[in-house]
């Protein structure tokens, strides 16, 4: 069911929608509609025409793209407080990514033709919305960077710490599969198994089904930093 109050509180309280005017918070919501998605169902495909942005407002979505070989692969994870699907909206271009839910999830919706509207009326709110894409693309990039950093358990605990410090977690668990995972950091599953057993025997983290949880996040950043 939704709930208006409380998911308003979310979003201002949660990253890029926490920084903007009131009068802009104020008008776009009042531009959304509540969707409502159960578990492994798709907001968007990679290819599809734009349609709108997503706000999550519980639950969780999972970004995947496609290689030049046409398998997906699994990006990043995020869950409440998460905005997407801007930049192929303004760019008026086919999605990039596919987003699918992890989990039962609540969104509020924003039709392309609403957002129009509401940038003709009000052209300076286009820097805000410019200000959301900008936080999706610092994400990506970060992404893109730990990849690049060398050693398969080092791009291990950049991510967990990466998904852990954001908004796709459940009483501090950082849902995801182990199949998942490895394809995050780009490394085989038996690899990435023996990194996480490696990991939990040391009581740095606390393995679970498809789930990890952080015991001891000052000694696992130290250990990016040797």
């Amino acid at each position: 069911m939704f709930d208006k109050a409380n998911n308003m509180k979310l979003l201002r309280e949660t990253g890029w929608f926490s920084n903007r005017p009131e009068a802009f918070q104020r008008d776009l919501l009042e531009c959304g509609s509540a969707k409502s998605f159960e578990a492994g169902e798709t907001l968007y495909h990679h290819g599809d025409a734009s349609n709108g942005i997503f706000a999550v407002l519980s639950g969780g979505v999972q970004i995947t793209a496609p290689a030049d070989d046409g398998q997906e692969f699994v990006l990043h994870r995020e869950g409440a407080g998460f905005w997407v699907g801007d930049l192929a909206l303004f760019a008026d271009a086919p999605r990039l990514v596919s987003v699918v839910t992890t989990r039962d999830t609540k969104t509020l919706f924003f039709p392309t033709a609403r957002i129009t509207t509401l940038v003709q009326k009000n052209p300076a709110y286009i820097r805000d919305f410019y200000a959301l894409s900008h936080e999706n693309m610092q994400t990506a990039l970060r992404i893109m960077a730990n990849l690049a950093v060398n050693g398969s358990e080092k791009r291990l605990v950049l991510r967990l710490l990466h998904l852990e410090e954001g908004t796709s977690k459940s009483d501090d668990w950082i849902l995801v599969s182990q199949e998942e995972l490895a394809q995050m950091i780009a490394v085989s599953q038996p690899t990435l198994h023996r990194s996480l057993h490696r990991l939990a025997d040391l009581g740095l983290i606390e393995l679970g089904y498809s789930r990890v949880r952080l015991k001891d996040k000052r000694a696992l950043i130290a250990s990016c930093q040797t």
